[in-house]
C-alpha cells in the first residue's frame, strides 16, 4: 500500500494520532504496512539474521517510520518507510557481526578456546551499558538530564526528584511527568531494540506488552 498523504486529512490524522501516542492508530498503521515489511525483508534477507529476525527488525524500522513521518512533505509513506526498514535491518546485521567479532576475540584470548563465564559476563555488561547510554542520549535534553540525575548515570549518586527540582527550580510534579514520559520513550519498541536484544526481550510479544497500558488508556 502506498500513501502520499498530501491532501488526505484522514490519513494525516491517523499518523498524527499514532505519533501522539495513540496505540490503536499505531497498531492500525503497523497492520496496514505489514506487507511492506515482508517485501523488504525478502529482498534484504542475508547475513547472520534468520528470516523471522529480519522481519522483526523490519517491523521496528516501520515503527520508527510511522513516528517520524511528515505527511506534509508529499512523499509516499511506503517510500519513506522502505528506507527506514532497510536501514534498521542492516543496523541489526552490523550489530550481530560486531558482537560475533567481539566473541571471537574473547575466544582467541583463551588458550583452550573456551571463554570463562566471567569474561563473557563482563562483555555483556559492557555492551548493555553502551546500549543504555546511547538510548538515553537520544532523549530530549530535559528528559535526558532528569534520567541521568535520577539514576546516577553521570557517575554521581542518584538524586531524588525533590532534590533535582530544587536545582532546576521545577516542581516535583513537573519532573515526575517528564520522568514518566522519558521512561515511556525508552521502553518504546522503536528505540529500545538493541538493549532488548542484549537482554533477551526483543520479541514482538514483549513490545505488545509494553503498549498494553497505552491501549487501555486509549
Amino acid at each position: 500500500m502506498s500513501y502520499c498523504t498530501t491532501g488526505n486529512p484522514e490519513v494525516a490524522n491517523l499518523f498524527a494520532r499514532a505519533q501522539a501516542g495513540d496505540a490503536r492508530s499505531l497498531e492500525q498503521l503497523m497492520v496496514q504496512h505489514e506487507g511492506l515489511v515482508h517485501l523488504v525483508a525478502r529482498r534484504q534477507w542475508r547475513g547472520p539474521l534468520g528470516y523471522e529476525e529480519t522481519v522483526h527488525e523490519g517491523r521496528i524500522g516501520l515503527w520508527r517510520a510511522i513516528l517520524g513521518f511528515d505527511p506534509g512533505r508529499g512523499v509516499s509513506f511506503s517510500t519513506y518507510a522502505g528506507v527506514a526498514i532497510v536501514r534498521k535491518i542492516w543496523q541489526a546485521v552490523k550489530l550481530r557481526q560486531v558482537r560475533q567479532e567481539k566473541l571471537e576475540q574473547v575466544w582467541d584470548w583463551e588458550e583452550e578456546a573456551s571463554p570463562g563465564p566471567g569474561v563473557l559476563s563482563w562483555l555483556l555488561v559492557r555492551e548493555v551499558h553502551e546500549a543504555l547510554q546511547a538510548q538515553v542520549q537520544g532523549l530530549p535534553s530535559r528528559q535526558r538530564r532528569i534520567v541521568e540525575a535520577y539514576y546516577g548515570l553521570e557517575g554521581q549518586g542518584p538524586q531524588t526528584l525533590a532534590e533535582l527540582g530544587r536545582q532546576l527550580g521545577c516542581s516535583r510534579q513537573a519532573l515526575s511527568y517528564h520522568h514518566h514520559r522519558a521512561l515511556e520513550r525508552l521502553r518504546h519498541p522503536a528505540f529500545s531494540a538493541r538493549l532488548r536484544e542484549l537482554l533477551g526481550r526483543n520479541r514482538r510479544q514483549d513490545y505488545l506488552q509494553v503498549l498494553q497500558p497505552a491501549r487501555r488508556r486509549s
